[in-house]
């Protein structure tokens, strides 16, 4: 945490998906004495960087030269996952304190350092030693949009560099599991509200296509169950999805039994579903590590059906909701606990406060799960509770 505190969530509240408006937030140096300073501290530093932005070529791709992607971890292991957390607000920091806490070794970070992910955002609010929690073995940090408004320069440069982390993909295995992270973020838009209006952009790169092709999946018979992680959501009951990621992942999803994503600010769960044809996915939104929890948005019931929407965490955070004089929800994040043929998925808020449990068993062949409520209440909306987050409606 720096010296000066952390940020105010006034600060990142209600923070669009603009690059404008990211940059404007990180370019912003208020309070303006004068309209001259107003015109040089604030207005010629946005445009010079957003135009930059825009008209140049966005950071180079990073594959792997030294490895290939593949790193192994024991088989009792414990993996701390949290996404949208890079804001340096309070509720983040508790996220971090409680997740180093667990003493994890691996922590991955799905993507989105505020506001504009550039070098001097990673230093500030992420790559401290009281920032992001770095784990025993392995830290990853996942490209997202908000990386991407600044041209990726912080997040390959700097961030990158920092976790000696040679490429934005990785695929932690050991011999029962295997964990994908995926970049979903390096063709998020500049321009205006493109990103809003053209969803089929946001895609894997083909880099990673083939990785995955020749790296990753060359064995069909391969009967070690996926985890995949992205920051870009392939659907949702509160928002429009990315359908071009789950095309680009098509051929491999019959091996996926989660997925987890971030970008929306919100904990839910979704029972499995195939949409636009897919192979049947049992999603997980995690995007509550450190962004406010905005609770008036509700789920649209046609999409809540459509996406077997079973959960949704509506509990109000009174010092938060206070703060900003709305209703505000809590922050959070997910711990994986494998140990040999079981896994157990954990959901804790900001407080410590376990939500849900979900568990794992695929000593037989198929994964066999189960759902359990934790200590708060969540808004249950499956008309076959937490049982449909493992089980077809």
């Amino acid at each position: 945490m720096k010296a000066s505190g952390p940020r105010d969530l006034a600060d990142v509240y209600r923070l669009k998906r603009s690059a404008a408006g990211s940059l404007w937030k990180t370019h912003h140096d208020p309070p303006p004495q004068n309209p001259l300073q107003f015109l040089k501290n604030n207005w010629g530093p946005w445009i010079a960087h957003y135009f930059g932005v825009m008209f140049h070529a966005r950071h180079t791709f990073n594959h792997y030269r030294v490895g290939n992607g593949i790193f192994t971890m024991p088989d009792s292991v414990t993996v701390a996952l949290a996404a949208d957390w890079g804001t340096g607000t309070r509720p983040a920091y508790r996220v971090a304190k409680l997740i180093s806490d667990r003493e994890p070794a691996v922590t991955i970070h799905m993507g989105d350092v505020y506001f504009s992910g550039t070098p001097e955002e990673y230093k500030d609010w992420f790559l401290g030693t009281e920032d992001w929690p770095h784990g025993s073995q392995y830290t990853f940090a996942m490209n997202a949009n908000h990386e991407m408004y600044s041209g990726g320069e912080g997040y390959f440069e700097t961030a990158l560099r920092a976790l000696n982390q040679e490429a934005s993909y990785f695929c932690l295995e050991n011999n029962h599991w295997r964990i994908l992270g995926l970049d979903s973020g390096y063709y998020s838009g500049i321009l205006p509200l493109i990103e809003k209006f053209w969803h089929s952009r946001i895609r894997l790169h083909e880099d990673i296509m083939q990785w995955l092709r020749s790296v990753v999946f060359p064995n069909a018979a391969d009967p070690r169950p996926v985890i995949v992680l992205t920051h870009h959501q392939l659907f949702s009951a509160f928002d429009s999805g990315y359908s071009t990621i789950g095309k680009n992942l098509a051929p491999y999803l019959d091996r996926v039994l989660l997925w987890f994503w971030g970008h929306e600010h919100r904990f839910g769960g979704y029972g499995p579903v195939s949409v636009d044809g897919l192979p049947t996915i049992r999603a997980r939104c995690i995007g509550h590590g450190g962004m406010p929890v905005e609770l008036d948005a509700r789920p649209h019931d046609s999409r809540a059906r459509e996406t077997n929407l079973v959960f949704y965490d509506d509990r109000r955070n009174a010092e938060s909701s206070a703060a900003l004089q709305t209703p505000i929800g809590y922050c959070g994040f997910a711990v994986l606990r494998l140990d040999g043929p079981l896994l157990t998925v954990e959901y804790i808020d900001e407080n410590g406060n376990l939500l849900l449990t979900e568990s794992w068993n695929r000593s037989a062949g198929i994964p066999v799960g189960r759902a359990d409520a934790g200590v708060q209440p969540l808004h249950v909306v499956h008309p076959n509770g937490l049982d449909g987050l493992v089980h077809p409606r």
